[in-house]
């Protein structure tokens, strides 16, 4: 895995598709928390990585798989919060040492697991994966193309686009698309 390609690939589809871009970043950053539009998003750069004709509908076209997305969606948050249950148990029955101990194994598998699954509802629209499918092949990719560097991606990303958010503006408008984009066109290589 190319981090330096994935980024650099990102900035070449964000300069040909400018206006569609930003406008259907826009889009994502709203209406994101619905989930199709913010994979709809990431599947322009895939597209475009891929050398298919991409458009605003692509922001779009998720909505057609929003039911498999969803569920998708509540099963990652639901596995990810149930890493967080022996760290609670152990705090309300003030067992504060085993507390401690559980939150760090927990923030450890919580963050494995972000990492592992970081694909898989691009995979539950793009491929048409059922759940449990989407998040092994995701897993088999990130851990086959290099944990840490997917690791590091996604650090990157989050720093690009923290960056953004403290100049108001230049978030939505250039470090959500370049940072989101350099993560489909992670996908886009590594899915082939």
């Amino acid at each position: 895995m190319d981090i330096v390609k994935s980024f650099t690939d990102s900035w070449n589809i964000y300069l040909k598709n400018f206006i569609l871009i930003v406008l259907a970043g826009i889009v994502a950053a709203i209406f994101g928390f619905l989930i199709a539009p913010m994979v709809g998003f990431y599947m322009i750069f895939v597209k475009a990585q891929r050398g298919e004709q991409v458009s605003f509908n692509d922001v779009f076209a998720p909505f057609k798989k929003y039911l498999a997305l969803l569920i998708a969606s509540l099963w990652i948050f639901i596995l990810i919060a149930a890493a967080t249950l022996p760290a609670v148990i152990c705090y309300y029955f003030n067992l504060n040492v085993l507390g401690v101990l559980f939150t760090v194994i927990s923030i450890m598998l919580i963050i494995y697991l972000g990492v592992c699954w970081m694909f898989s509802l691009i995979l539950v629209y793009d491929k048409d994966l059922p759940v449990m499918n989407a998040l092994n092949t995701s897993r088999e990719l990130v851990l086959k193309n290099n944990f840490w560097m997917h690791l590091l991606l996604l650090l990157l990303a989050g720093i690009v686009c923290g960056l953004g958010n403290i100049i108001f503006g230049i978030g939505i408008i250039l470090t959500f698309p370049i940072a989101l984009g350099a993560i489909a066109c992670t996908y886009a290589e590594e899915s082939k």
